[in-house]
């Protein structure tokens, strides 16, 4: 009876191990189609963040230009008083709004970009965790074929050479 026993184990050895070969092949495709969607969106979003450094650098050089222009115009007497008198100082008034609202979006910019490079980084840092989870996936489906064949194996070795007292049990039950 102990025999029957050992058989039938092995036999469910044989289908768990079978079973999880399965699943875990099902998943490592799952999984690798996944890391290759956020792959691309990985390389999106640094296309993305490439850009934005690339628009606030633009951005700052522009207001450096600006800052640089207002305080040389600030500094000719002769357009300070054409301002002031043609125009009552709104020029001048108009271009400290302008700086002032440029540097609040620079701020901004810089804010986005930072935002965009932890956003990035969190998304490598989960990208690499999901390479690593489908590695060891994929380890374990070898491991479960390895396991199926070897209990799979070992359920048909045991089978042949114990048939006979397996034979001999059944004939006892039946007489």
């Amino acid at each position: 009876m102990s025999k029957v026993i050992v058989l039938l184990i092995l036999i469910l050895l044989f289908f768990a191990a079978a079973a999880g070969y399965l699943f875990l092949t099902e998943k490592i495709i799952a999984g690798e189609k996944q890391i290759a969607e956020g792959q691309k969106q990985h390389e999106k979003g640094q296309n993305t963040l490439d850009e934005g450094k690339a628009k606030l650098e633009s951005g700052k050089r522009d207001l450096s230009e600006g800052k640089k222009e207002y305080e040389q115009a600030k500094d000719n007497l002769f357009l300070v008083l054409a301002d002031k008198l043609l125009r009552g100082g709104k020029g001048f008034k108009e271009g400290r709004e302008q700086i002032a609202e440029g540097e609040k979006q620079v701020v901004k910019g810089e804010g986005e970009v930072k935002d965009g490079e932890r956003q990035l980084a969190a998304g490598e840092l989960e990208l690499n965790r999901g390479r690593e989870l489908l590695r060891l996936a994929k380890v374990l489906r070898v491991a479960c074929a390895i396991g199926a064949a070897f209990f799979g194996s070992l359920s048909i070795v045991l089978g042949l050479c114990w048939r006979r007292s397996l034979a001999g049990i059944s004939m006892h039950k039946d007489a």
